[in-house]
């Protein structure tokens, strides 16, 4: 029996390093009326969101909840006081040793769900029912759910397919119409924001156009985005391609973004651009346009958007 003496000595070795590894999350609001939030971690659910801060507050502040993470990959869920899911992030963390993680969880990044897919949360909890109407008066954007709100997505898809014909038609009238600013390949800088993500993207940006007046575009960028509302570490590195009509400067793209690694934002988005070349070889362009996407592989269509940006051009 005195083999077993040591037995408590090495688990406590065993067991240290993982206890050293953990991580700290920080779920907060600055949103009182949506209190308590429930937070679940790999459909675990964890504890409670009471209170409401105007900044970010300390970890462990009372009415927050702060917790240790081991450095693995956990799915995150979080469920306000109507029901309603967050959906304005990934739904996943990978946490890393030495970095604190605070996550401010905001009124509008809570919608209605299909409660079958969440059976962990609602079987055991039946959540404040909403007065009636009490979401659907006077809603925003980006409170709107395109595969629920579908009006909007029908007329957005409209305008796309109409656009293209009508971009389609001048492109192939005017093809062989000479114009000294066309075909080129051209490189340059970026960045444009998109309002309900709150995805900020600077980006190295390529841009090849085909035929005279009339032709079309093969697009492709790359570069960095920044979400002043995520984690701490508020960066990820972001990409899109796409493909476009032209019309003399005026196009017309389609640009899609998957969620891959840990760019997690996904888009598809129409893009009405004009290329203003200011000198033979330089190019101011302005563009906006409007799409739907979200976070992860799951989330092109949790939220309607309107990009809009410039950038700079430069003809090799």
């Amino acid at each position: 029996m005195k083999n077993f003496r040591f037995l408590p000595l090495l688990a406590a070795f065993f067991l240290l390093p993982a206890a050293a590894s953990a991580q700290s999350v920080c779920f907060w609001t600055d949103a009182l009326d949506i209190v308590p939030i429930r937070i679940y971690v790999d459909e675990e659910y964890i504890g409670d969101v009471t209170a409401a801060y105007d900044s970010q507050p300390e970890l462990d502040a009372e009415g927050t909840l702060s917790l240790d993470l081991t450095p693995v990959h956990h799915k995150l869920t979080a469920v306000d006081k109507y029901g309603r899911v967050y959906k304005q992030w990934s739904g996943h963390i990978n946490p890393r040793e030495g970095v604190v993680y605070y996550q401010r969880l905001n009124a509008r990044g809570f919608h209605e769900v299909n409660r079958n897919d969440y059976a962990f949360v609602f079987l055991d909890w039946v959540p404040v029912f909403p007065l009636p109407g009490y979401y659907r008066h006077s809603r925003r954007i980006e409170d709107l759910y395109p595969l629920e709100d579908s009006g909007l997505l029908v007329g957005m898809a409209a305008t796309a397919v109409g656009a293209t014909a009508a971009m389609g038609v001048a492109a192939a009238k005017n093809w062989n119409v000479s114009d000294d600013r066309f075909p080129y390949v051209a490189l340059g800088l970026g960045t444009e924001y998109f309002s309900t993500l709150r995805d900020w993207r600077n980006v190295a940006q390529m841009k090849a156009r085909f035929g005279g007046m009339g032709g079309f575009s093969l697009l492709a960028d790359a570069g960095l985005s920044v979400f002043p509302d995520s984690w701490h570490e508020n960066t990820a590195f972001t990409f899109s391609f796409g493909a476009g009509i032209d019309y003399g400067g005026l196009g017309f793209a389609i640009r899609y973004k998957p969620a891959v690694g840990r760019s997690s934002d996904t888009f598809l988005a129409a893009r009405i651009a004009y290329d203003w070349w200011v000198a033979p070889k330089f190019a101011l362009e302005f563009h906006g346009g409007f799409g739907v996407g979200g976070y992860g592989s799951k989330g092109l269509f949790d939220y309607y958007d309107f990009p809009f940006g410039f950038g700079l051009l430069f003809a090799l």
